[in-house]
């Protein structure tokens, strides 16, 4: 993640850098400038996430000091130091728009809390803001219409509303598949970390209500012990849910390093944010659901085989991305032209389609069963190696072996199927290499006997 960048004015520079150099504000970067026109020359060039500020003289006005600072960076939270004689001043400086006040004579004690709430808590969300800079705020939400870039988008948004370290946005697992699809993450040094704290507590983070739920770390090691490196100085998990279409719902999760109260967690900017990216998601949502249509085959309902092309591609980046592997099965209803031929293209295509059904009944959720044209069918396998889908393809064989097609038309067809396997990377690195050795290996079954799984002979890879 970013580091969080504080500006911090006063005359006292040395004093104030002693002040802020404590483990709980490990990470995050000071300015600290000792006059008025360098700190003007840095609000001009740097976004900050907080200022801390004292008048230079006591003849400034201190609602115009707060104005013209606030001016600069409107969107900015700011925490001014006064002494406790100046009391007057603190509706001055409420006036012209300070989030907090400081007293010198207790700034020793206060200075470090107060940032730590600032900076790790939300608490930067709850000055006063406009109509316009709530819309600004959203516009990049409301303007996504990708799903990835839309996930993506939504934790950067987080992350710029309460500084959270790291994000997740994720969708609950379906029955027979991996446990979470993950979205989108950020803020992670090593990839393979949203994986396991979602394998450890995706279940009680996805049981929470839809409103922003928060989480402290004892808490969950308490219900998933494990391993707490995951979360390192993020003691806290922020998780938060979107209800979209019947049955599908969205997650957030954000690691924090303060806790949030109920203040920040219904403030406007907060609340507003929410349901403009729940709206976002739905259309989101809806926009991918009409875009599959044109990856459905219209007998079968299973994929067909320009869907086939996309899902190989994002299977192979996300394999070396992660160091997975996957297998491509490819096969061919053996003699299939006899059904036609005995029966009828009508009754030819009723048996494809339950064909289709025992695939689909052979795998998980999250592998993907292809009509590939005509009789021939192929099945990407996620996270499998050659061995394990060896073993699928052989339960595929079996079932399709010993099942009367078309029972409910009177008839009973029997079918046998031929199947080649070819895994990534250990038979190829090339989405054209691997279907060409998985069909050359259906091929070399079909030449033989029939009714056979045949592994791929694997390339020479580099």
């Amino acid at each position: 993640m970013t580091a969080q960048r504080v500006l911090i004015l006063a005359s006292d520079a040395k004093r104030m850098e002693e002040m802020v150099q404590v483990p709980s504000l490990k990470g995050v970067h000071f300015s600290i400038l000792s006059d008025w026109k360098s700190g003007v020359d840095a609000l001009r060039k740097e976004n900050f996430s907080s200022i801390v500020a004292r008048k230079f003289s006591k003849e400034q006005g201190t609602e115009a000091y707060v104005a013209d600072l606030l001016a600069l960076a409107s969107k900015t939270s700011m925490i001014l130091i006064l002494g406790e004689t100046e009391g007057p001043s603190v509706r001055e400086a409420l006036q012209g728009g300070a989030s907090e006040i400081l007293f010198e004579e207790s700034l020793a004690n206060t200075l470090v809390p107060c940032l730590e709430k600032y900076l790790f808590s939300g608490y930067g969300l709850l000055r006063r803001m406009s109509l316009e800079e709530l819309f600004d705020f959203c516009i990049p939400v409301i303007t996504s219409t990708d799903m990835g870039l839309l996930a993506t988008t939504i934790l950067e948004k987080f992350r710029e509303a309460l500084g959270a370290s790291f994000g997740i946005l994720f969708r609950g697992g379906q029955k027979g598949g991996g446990p979470y699809a993950i979205l989108a993450s950020l803020g992670f040094a090593d990839e393979s970390l949203p994986v396991s704290l979602l394998r450890r507590f995706g279940e009680i983070l996805a049981a929470a209500n839809p409103a922003p739920t928060v989480f402290h770390a004892d808490t969950l090691e308490a219900s998933a012990p494990g391993n707490t490196n995951v979360l390192s100085e993020n003691r806290i998990l922020l998780s938060v849910g979107y209800d979209l279409n019947p049955g599908s719902r969205v997650y957030a999760v954000l690691g924090l390093r303060g806790t949030p109260d109920a203040e920040v967690l219904n403030s406007p900017l907060l609340n507003f944010f929410q349901r403009q990216a729940r709206l976002a998601l739905i259309n989101a949502e809806r926009g991918a659901e009409a875009q599959s249509l044109i990856y459905i085959d219209d007998l079968t309902k299973l994929y067909n085989g320009r869907y086939l092309n996309v899902v190989l591609d994002r299977e192979m980046k996300r394999s070396e991305r992660y160091r997975n592997f996957f297998s491509v099965l490819f096969m061919d209803l053996d003699f299939f032209k006899r059904v036609n031929d005995a029966h009828g293209h009508l009754i030819g295509s009723r048996v494809l389609v339950e064909v289709g059904a025992v695939l689909r009944a052979c795998v998980r959720d999250s592998d993907t069963v292809v009509r590939y044209g005509g009789d021939e069918f192929v099945v990407l396998l996620v996270e499998t190696n050659a061995d394990e889908a060896m073993i699928v393809a052989e339960r595929m064989r079996k079932m399709v072996e010993a099942e009367p097609f078309v029972k409910v038309m009177g008839l009973e067809v029997r079918l046998t199927i031929s199947i080649g396997i070819a895994a990534f990377p250990e038979h190829a690195t090339t989405k054209q290499a691997l279907l060409n050795l998985a069909d050359q290996a259906m091929y070399r079954g079909k030449e033989s006997t029939r009714n056979v799984v045949y592994l791929a002979h694997a390339q020479n890879i580099p």
